[in-house]
């Protein structure tokens, strides 16, 4: 419809596509929750989520079993809220160690933090505090997390003298000001204590975010360039003759939008040519028809005939997908032809008169009558 014209009622042409902007867009997935839990491989984080959620994460005995987040929706009173579980980190997670950097990424968006932490781990050097203290080390070498309030949950108290070693370490986590909390995810000991606990933390940050403004959009066109739409030159093109070079942004997207298989769409062309005044500037600065026009950028412009005689806005009475007004032979065209006749004529000129010259030589005897009588012939 947009091709459509009183003089083209039907189009038998499409303006062709131009290259669109390309881009490299990396895309950087983070888990939004409201509490993640924090902590070292098999502490138990995959068992508290399922235990306090209907989160069925992959719950096994050996680390690094939890390689993606899992998020479980947990109800605590009136509030509703989501724990992520965040795959285990070790020492040297904020420098990449162990798929840190893409584990530590997820905790960005939580508005709390859980320290799970193993009391039953009979790995050497492990205690609760050197462990709180690693992580803690991990999270503040990663940045932007100093905000977030903290809470520990001392799991697997149900195991062994798990129960004693978290009474002996509560006294110096809650001196730090940590709300601590003995649990156990098999018998659901301490649990309910822990939600609730979490629920309250989430409410309180919750409250304390300040509302999103509505986001007020204005559409700033880009401004286009003053001055004229298009320039011409003359420049030489390299073979002893010249060029007419016109250079603007439209005229080169015109261009690059036609297809030049289809009459039609080159009559469309020279007619937008026209209308946006290329003819009469040609013509103002001297250019006649046949002489070459080159239009667009670089080393391989479009080269056109210059055809003013085309005429614009007639009534097309062509078939789809031709153009009358191209029918009639241009300029250059016929002078090609000319020249061509005349270069092939002095080449056969000249082949008859070596071959009359060669007949002469080879006849020392022969008298002038038989040339005589072809001139009477």
């Amino acid at each position: 419809a947009a091709l459509a014209s009183a003089s083209r009622k039907a189009p038998g042409f499409a303006l062709l596509g131009e290259e669109g902007e390309a881009r490299r867009v990396t895309l950087e997935l983070k888990v939004l929750a409201d509490v993640g839990l924090v902590g070292f491989p098999s502490a138990g984080k995959s068992s508290l989520i399922a235990a306090i959620s209907r989160a069925r994460p992959k719950i096994a005995d050996y680390p690094f079993t939890t390689l993606v987040p899992n998020l479980g929706v947990v109800v605590a009173g009136d509030v509703t809220f989501t724990v992520a579980d965040v795959p285990g980190l070790i020492e040297g997670a904020s420098e990449g160690r162990g798929l840190g950097h893409d584990f530590l990424r997820h905790i960005e968006r939580c508005l709390a933090i859980v320290h799970v932490i193993d009391c039953a781990t009979y790995e050497p050097g492990r205690d609760p505090l050197t462990d709180l203290d690693v992580i803690e080390g991990e999270l503040n070498a990663h940045g932007g997390l100093e905000d977030r309030p903290r809470m520990v949950a001392l799991n697997k108290v149900d195991v062994g003298d798990a129960a004693e070693l978290a009474e002996m370490v509560r006294p110096d986590l809650e001196a730090r000001g940590l709300p601590t909390f003995a649990i156990s995810t098999k018998t659901g000991e301490g649990l309910r204590a822990l939600t609730f606990a979490m629920a309250d933390q989430v409410a309180r940050r919750r409250a304390e975010a300040p509302k999103p403004e509505p986001k007020r959009i204005v559409i700033r066109p880009a401004p286009v360039a003053g001055g004229p739409e298009f320039t011409i030159r003359r420049q030489g093109d390299g073979e002893g003759g010249f060029v007419w070079r016109v250079r603007g942004d439209k005229p080169e997207r015109w261009v690059r939008q036609t297809d030049f298989g289809n009459g039609e769409a080159v009559g469309y062309l020279a007619d937008r040519f026209a209308r946006l005044g290329i003819e009469e500037e040609l013509l103002a600065l001297g250019a006649r028809a046949g002489d070459a026009v080159a239009i667009g950028s670089g080393e391989h412009p479009v080269v056109f005939d210059f055809a003013p005689q085309v005429e614009i806005g007639a009534e097309l009475l062509s078939r789809r997908g031709e153009d009358q007004r191209l029918f009639t032979e241009r300029e250059s065209v016929k002078r090609r032809r000319r020249l061509d006749a005349e270069y092939h004529a002095a080449k056969e000129a000249e082949q008859l008169t070596r071959v009359a010259q060669d007949g002469y030589a080879g006849q020392d005897d022969v008298s002038a009558e038989p040339v005589e009588e072809e001139d009477e012939r």
